[in-house]
């Protein structure tokens, strides 16, 4: 959450393409808070803002979805007119978003592995290379969890997965995430 307040308010310097990387920032904060897919987070209107919550029919799956307005995404509403700055094409949004966030400075290094074929392969780069219009509903999902407050039925509910299993295959938690999560609890104390 703190990235996400820290590309919230981040003010772009260049007033070239400022106004254009501000419409993509404001988009990808939306689907950080909201969980919804990017077919579903850039099509919001103000007839899916209703009495504080985001009610919307997913394009995907076909199921209503119902999520409390972060304040962020209200204040976005608001700045937009009740419009989120939709209609860009995703390849045109997940190209700049990289752009963006380097710009912001989330270049923390970031190493993940994975197995391609029968090999497992590690790889590392920058944060901000990671990022797409799909690391919004992943880092909301992970968000959510990592609140301890919500349930994982609850929070499945909105991303629309099916099993416990690939819900947590699909939210991003690390060692370091488990560790703060767990520290508190009684376990580790006297």
């Amino acid at each position: 959450m703190n990235e996400i307040t820290r590309i919230y308010y981040y003010k772009f310097m260049n007033q070239d393409k400022r106004r254009a990387k501000e419409r993509i920032r404001d988009l990808f904060v939306v689907g950080c808070l909201t969980a919804l897919r990017y077919s579903d987070y850039s099509t919001l209107t103000c007839d899916n803002f209703q009495n504080g919550y985001i009610v919307k029919r997913t394009k995907k799956t076909n199921i209503d979805v119902k999520v409390p307005a972060h304040d962020y995404v209200k204040e976005i509403f608001a700045k937009y007119h009740g419009h989120i700055p939709g209609n860009l094409c995703i390849q045109y949004v997940n190209k700049y978003l990289k752009t963006i966030m380097k710009e912001i400075g989330l270049n923390d290094i970031v190493t993940y592995s994975f197995t391609k074929g029968g090999k497992l392969v590690t790889v590392t780069k920058e944060k901000w290379e990671l990022i797409s219009s799909h690391t919004a509903r992943r880092s909301a999902a992970t968000n959510m969890y990592l609140t301890g407050r919500m349930k994982t039925l609850e929070i499945m509910r909105l991303t629309g997965h099916r099993t416990e299993q690939n819900f947590f295959r699909y939210i991003r938690l690390t060692n370091d995430d488990t560790a703060r999560s767990i520290s508190g609890d009684m376990f580790f104390r006297k």
